[in-house]
């Protein structure tokens, strides 16, 4: 006789526990370097994700964190750590699987130096990318950082060919390239040229690109649309809780301006 399968409910699967705010701006088609590395180490369940638009009347985080950028990283005693490569620094730090930061030793010099290109790549192309929306943009800032970004591609096509499995400069990298993509399809301004693509000419850096895209920290969210409440109320209520852990008293939230405006 065929057993009866049995009708006891099974026991919920544990929600995992949320330790962490990280304040971010979830950009489509945008590669983000910490969501990449919070998923690589492990603790992407154990994070609350808040929507943040900085150039948006509300979302100020300044409360927080006096730069007012994003990400911001907010753990639950208060504490606050602000700056992408501190944060990811500190997400690597809570792995248990393979550390992105290589131990002391030429590894790591390498995987620093690649951070730090990459990381100065996204800096220009951002800054390129708020001059294009300055009545009237100012050529001399495409003249002074095109040329540096050039450069910098030329690099990482050198670095592509000697890459071996995945660290945190290769996170980096692909938060760069993924932006500057971004800004070349809304174009810049000479020097930068029309339709310029940085694949052209870097087979290594291509193939690379195409290779790291299939990691599953990656596909978690690039191309994805953010699911969830981003309103700025639901911003400033989580603000509001980091304040709250670090013994302040959260004021009624006034009317908040952004610290950029365009002319």
């Amino acid at each position: 006789m065929a057993k009866r399968k049995s009708t006891k409910a099974k026991p919920a699967a544990k929600t995992a526990k949320k330790t962490m705010k990280l304040f971010y701006s979830p950009i489509h088609g945008f590669i983000h370097k910490a969501l990449v590395v919070a998923h690589e180490a492990g603790v992407w369940d154990q994070i609350e994700f808040v929507p943040i638009y900085p150039m948006r009347d509300g979302y100020s985080v300044a409360a927080i964190n006096p730069l007012h950028k994003v990400p911001t990283l907010a753990l639950k005693d208060g504490t606050v750590l602000y700056g992408s490569q501190t944060i990811v620094e500190y997400l690597d730090s809570l792995s248990k699987n393979k550390k992105l930061y290589p131990k002391s030793g030429p590894a790591r010099w390498n995987a620093l130096r690649r951070l730090a290109l990459a990381d100065t790549v996204f800096e220009v192309a951002v800054v390129m990318a708020l001059e294009k929306n300055e009545n009237p943009p100012r050529a001399s800032v495409f003249a002074w950082h095109w040329p540096k970004v050039e450069r910098a591609l030329d690099q990482m096509e050198a670095d592509a060919g000697k890459l071996k499995g995945f660290d945190v400069g290769q996170a980096s990298t692909l938060h760069a390239l993924s932006y500057l993509d971004r800004q070349l399809n809304k174009g810049l301004m000479a020097p930068v040229p029309d339709g310029y693509d940085w694949r052209n000419g870097r087979s290594k850096l291509t193939a690379w690109w195409n290779k790291v895209l299939k990691r599953p920290s990656v596909k978690a969210h690039f191309n994805k649309d953010y699911v969830g409440v981003g309103t700025a109320e639901f911003a400033q209520q989580q603000i509001a809780e980091v304040l709250r852990a670090q013994g302040k008293k959260v004021a009624a939230a006034a009317s908040q301006k952004v610290d950029y405006q365009v002319n």
